[in-house]
């Protein structure tokens, strides 16, 4: 079946929702998602060595605990070394370059496979598109990425006391805790993902936009306080539950509230969804120039 009658098929139902636009709407957002997992995100290598980074790094910590975990019952130590890990490794790095390499090209792999024009001939609206697209994104990511963080959050503490690791996870703040890293992992997926998405229909290649924005995030410990509210990475950190040492030359601000933070960054992807949608919609296939 083409690409075209897969998502034009209006199944037996159809006539009954030809009223019902929102119904309509979300079965051809439910045929992009499948179908853009079915031939994009089948075999993602990349992004799946970034996810099992951190799971390795905690693997090593567990291998040499002999020498890294002096103390079996502190499991503090295990809480600071997952809270760097997460900051620098996970959240600054890792979740921005699959934001990058994920949403960036979601429109743009399009073009260079010459299937954008099936989608464009199919009955769908083009911000609709771009909207399944996205979630399609997000979908992908999440699931690597929220996996990873659970699967080296529970490593980070097997080289400690069983005791003590069941009393701060069930009895103490250990839950919460990551309950809080999943939280950030999504909003860092959310927003990174809709950055990119919007970066792509301006820029032929993400890689400029991208690494512009990852010297701008690199340096928010640097920058005062009026212009930190401009980079996601102010928002997502005021949200992890261990705060690290940015350093002696950090300038020091106040962290935005979780509410404005969980607020400000999804209100942030509403609005690049849909200055990207406005974009698709004007747009014109050109294979010759991609």
């Amino acid at each position: 079946m083409s690409e075209t009658a897969y998502l034009a098929s209006p199944g037996p139902a159809a006539p009954a929702a030809a009223g019902l636009p929102w119904r309509r709407w979300a079965s051809q957002a439910g045929a992009v998602i499948r179908l853009d997992l079915r031939k994009g995100f089948r075999r993602p290598v990349g992004l799946l060595l970034l996810a099992a980074a951190p799971i390795a790094i905690a693997l090593i910590r567990v291998l040499f605990s002999a020498h890294a975990v002096h103390d079996r019952g502190d499991v503090a130590v295990g809480t600071n070394f997952y809270a760097w890990m997460y900051q620098v490794l996970i959240l600054r790095l890792e979740l921005f370059l699959a934001g990058v390499a994920v949403f960036g090209n979601l429109i743009r792999r399009e073009v260079l496979d010459r299937t954008l024009h099936y989608y464009f001939l199919s009955p769908i609206r083009r911000d609709l598109l771009v909207a399944a697209k996205f979630l399609t994104g997000v979908l992908v990511t999440f699931t690597l990425f929220g996996l990873s963080t659970v699967v080296s959050f529970a490593l980070a503490y097997l080289p400690h006391d069983w005791t003590a690791v069941s009393h701060f996870l069930f009895h103490g703040p250990g839950l919460q805790q990551l309950a809080s890293y999943l939280l950030v992992t999504f909003l860092a997926c959310v927003g990174y993902g809709a950055v990119f998405l919007a970066l792509g229909f301006f820029f032929k290649s993400p890689a400029v936009p991208a690494l512009g924005m990852f010297g701008w995030e690199s340096i928010h410990f640097l920058l005062p306080p009026l212009l930190k509210q401009f980079s996601v990475i102010h928002y997502l950190q005021s949200l992890c539950p261990v705060p690290i040492s940015e350093g002696p030359l950090a300038v020091l601000s106040d962290a935005p509230s979780p509410w404005v933070s969980v607020v400000g960054l999804l209100a942030l992807a509403v609005l690049l969804v849909a200055v990207s949608g406005w974009r698709i919609r004007r747009m014109e296939i050109s294979y010759d120039e991609s």
